[in-house]
């Protein structure tokens, strides 16, 4: 990404932080907090999204700034809150608080996000920016819901797994995209497309980060915890006879699993994961989106140079 539009994004947040005037360990927190959780180290990935989408509509950066920060910080809370609910991500800053102190943390990146969003000058568009966080969040909230309670069951089917996946991720960035395409001055139909193409993308990249953690039993604790990602999901579906037994066996007990799950039994999942073709199918599953949000980019009626980026998007192989 571009360090000079990195560099507008914490000026912009500066100016937030200076106006509503906080106690400073909780400034620092958020600071610390902001793009603690890039794999790459890039730096903003919902601001710059939002960016994009507000490009490829035909806007500029000065319209989508306070939008940008507002989804910035939206995401983060979301995260956080996530993070405390699965007592995952243990090197996150927000999970060396305590869980309280975590969840004050990201209800007041919540109240930040409207606070970004405020200084938006168009009434009508503040509504539009303002109408889809919000819904957005009763959206990802009961994603999350339905995730908790498929913890505790033993079947989950595709098309359970698939809506929980578009409710979560799938929300989240085509919030992004459908505020990028509001501030940049787009038609009705417009938005609805670049919605509709940050679902997809949120759906292909939920789809690769399950996949490349499901065997991370370090780090992660999707497996031990009984949470119903596509391959966990894929092998509920496809095991037969012994191997879905077995497969039961070490699954059963939230919460027990990480105390009698140890080198053999992690050495099976690896093997019943190879055996059972959990990479290709996740693949062609990923694949299938990546598809869907190309076909949705060229469908829209915009100059092929402002879809550039988004298209750079869903270049990427799992």
């Amino acid at each position: 990404m571009n360090p000079q539009l990195d560099q507008i994004f914490f000026g912009e947040i500066d100016n937030i932080l200076t106006r509503v005037r906080m106690d400073a360990e909780m400034e620092r927190l958020i600071r610390v907090s902001l793009n603690a959780d890039s794999p790459t180290g890039e730096l903003f990935r919902w601001a710059h999204l939002t960016r994009m989408s507000c490009e490829c509509a035909g806007g500029e950066m000065e319209a989508v700034l306070p939008g940008a920060i507002g989804m910035e910080l939206f995401a983060l809370a979301l995260d956080i809150f996530d993070d405390v609910q699965d007592q995952d991500n243990d090197n996150m800053p927000w999970r060396q608080l305590p869980d309280a102190q975590a969840i004050n943390l990201a209800i007041c990146l919540l109240m930040l996000s409207d606070e970004a969003i405020s200084t938006i000058p168009d009434n009508r568009l503040f509504r539009g920016v303002a109408t889809t966080l919000h819904r957005t969040g009763i959206c990802a909230s009961n994603g999350q819901f339905q995730e908790f309670l498929y913890d505790g069951w033993q079947q989950v089917s595709f098309e359970q797994y698939f809506e929980m996946s578009e409710q979560k991720a799938g929300s989240l960035t085509a919030c992004a995209c459908r505020i990028g395409a509001i501030l940049g001055g787009a038609e009705e139909t417009v938005v609805n497309a670049l919605e509709q193409f940050g679902r997809n993308l949120g759906i292909l990249n939920q789809i690769r980060n399950d996949l490349n953690d499901f065997l991370n039993f370090f780090q992660k604790k999707d497996f031990v915890n009984n949470k119903k990602t596509l391959p966990y999901v894929y092998l509920l579906n496809t095991l037969k006879e012994e191997a879905a037994e077995r497969f039961k066996e070490l699954t059963q007990g939230r919460g027990e699993g990480a105390h009698r799950f140890g080198d053999k039994e992690r050495e099976y999942v690896k093997h019943l994961t190879a055996e059972e073709g959990v990479a290709p199918y996740c693949t062609v599953m990923f694949e299938i989106y990546c598809q869907k949000a190309r076909e949705i980019l060229e469908g829209i009626p915009v100059p092929e140079k402002h879809k550039e980026n988004m298209k750079r998007l869903v270049g990427e192989n799992i």
